[in-house]
């Protein structure tokens, strides 16, 4: 999403859009797609000459399940703060100096990204099965002890008396 940083009137420049992020940005997260992501906001300049940006993204990640590994939607929202004192030195890489032009695709990822969760899924797996093949599924709060090591248990609780 490229912005003329030469256009932006006095009063600011309202954005409100849908946008259609590269791939390439996040080919290395855990994100196979975002879908309906849509900007509101406003780009303007501050009493200093900063460049100030506030929007706000939604959109929907298409995420792996952490059980099932099938795709789900997860919904986001974030708000974007920017103030730029230096776009030049701050936005070097996406910014095309010669016709004042920034792209503001890698500042949203860079909001946008803190949204992935770390893990995500349905909520509904009641119906997959709990044991297989040489695994199975055990409650973290069941405290079996393994009976090779119960002889040190029971020294363990003779050393507290």
């Amino acid at each position: 999403m490229k912005i003329n940083l030469s256009n932006i009137p006095t009063n600011g420049l309202v954005i409100s859009e849908n946008v259609i992020l590269d791939k390439s940005l996040y080919e290395n997260a855990d994100v196979l797609d975002i879908k309906d992501l849509a900007i509101d906001g406003l780009i303007n300049y501050d009493y200093e000459n900063n460049l100030v940006i506030d929007l706000k993204a939604e959109g929907k990640f298409i995420l792996n399940d952490a059980i099932t590994l099938d795709p789900i939607d997860y919904p986001f929202t974030c708000q974007i703060e920017e103030k730029i004192e230096d776009v030049e030195a701050c936005c070097g890489n996406f910014f095309e100096k010669s016709k004042n032009i920034l792209d503001i695709s890698e500042i949203l990822w860079e909001n946008i990204v803190l949204e992935i969760p770390i893990s995500a899924t349905k909520g509904d797996s009641n119906h997959l099965p709990l044991q297989g093949n040489g695994w199975e599924l055990k409650n973290s709060d069941e405290k079996k002890i393994d009976p090779r090591l119960a002889k040190l248990t029971e020294l363990l609780e003779e050393g507290k008396e």
